[in-house]
């Protein structure tokens, strides 16, 4: 998200406030938040967004967010753009550590430095700056990717719509089938 854009869902929590055992968070998006959200994500409507989490202190330097939330949505169908609801319930984690121990941990271009990716370990963390994070706006990332990048109502079928110029095309005899006609005929 680019900064010169204030987020639609903003819950910032100084790092300071954490303690060791964490600090429980519990959110409900209001009406103009949801509008906000919903504009952000080309949504019909967003119903509700609520859930609960808990920041923790993580490897001495890091963060980790931890929680779940619901959501009402309602999206269109990509075939006849009618509105589809749906609930969504997830679960998430994400791992925040300083952006200085990311950047140094990256190693500088064209070092010698092994990348090593693991498919079956968590997200990579994010980078955090400054003495706090913005945990709504994480809680709106993951909305994001919960969404079905293609809801369709049921039943709604896609349906390939052909021009007069492709029917043409198609009734055009090709010039190869009058050469494999000939070779069936040897």
């Amino acid at each position: 998200m680019s900064t010169d854009m204030a987020p639609e869902f903003h819950i910032v929590i100084q790092l300071s406030d954490v303690p060791p055992q964490g600090r429980e968070i519990a959110f409900e998006a209001d009406e103009e938040q949801r509008r906000g959200l919903a504009t952000r994500f080309d949504l019909i409507e967003l119903r509700s967004f609520k859930g609960t989490g808990t920041l923790r202190p993580w490897r001495r330097i890091g963060y980790a967010l931890e929680g779940r939330f619901e959501a009402d949505v309602v999206q269109a169908c990509v075939v006849t753009l009618e509105p589809v609801e749906a609930r969504l319930t997830e679960r998430f984690k994400v791992h925040f550590l300083p952006a200085e121990y990311l950047e140094a941990d990256a190693g500088a271009p064209g070092s010698e430095r092994e990348i090593v990716i693991d498919p079956e370990s968590d997200e990579p963390p994010e980078a955090m700056s400054g003495n706090h994070i913005d945990v709504g706006e994480v809680l709106a990332e993951q909305l994001a990717l919960s969404l079905d990048p293609y809801p369709r109502k049921q039943g709604a079928a896609f349906e390939e719509v052909v021009s007069d110029e492709e029917e043409a095309e198609e009734a055009r005899p090709n010039p190869f089938a009058v050469l494999e006609k000939l070779k069936k005929n040897d």
